[in-house]
């Protein structure tokens, strides 16, 4: 079980690693992560955790990246991932 917890939060992470901004449908997309309204409640829990960052652009839309906190994470769970 905590295999496949980590595997989800290490993709959820890798998406953004070399992207700038992205809105939580956007995100869904790009990690294959269903259903997409789902997305929302997922980034969430990774911003309460201090992993990925929360802005509001000029119209509004809500949009999430990578914090250094999370890209410290994502490295710490490669490394797991690589010696297990």
């Amino acid at each position: 079980m905590r295999g496949k917890y980590n595997s989800l939060k290490r993709l959820a992470l890798a998406v953004f690693e070399d992207r700038g901004w992205l809105s939580p449908p956007a995100w869904a997309v790009l990690a294959g992560f269903y259903p997409v309204r789902a997305s929302y409640s997922y980034l969430k829990r990774l911003h309460k955790w201090k992993l990925v960052e929360r802005s509001l652009d000029r119209r509004g839309l809500l949009l999430y990246r990578l914090s250094p906190r999370g890209a410290e994470r994502l490295d710490w769970l490669r490394r797991q991932a690589a010696q297990g």
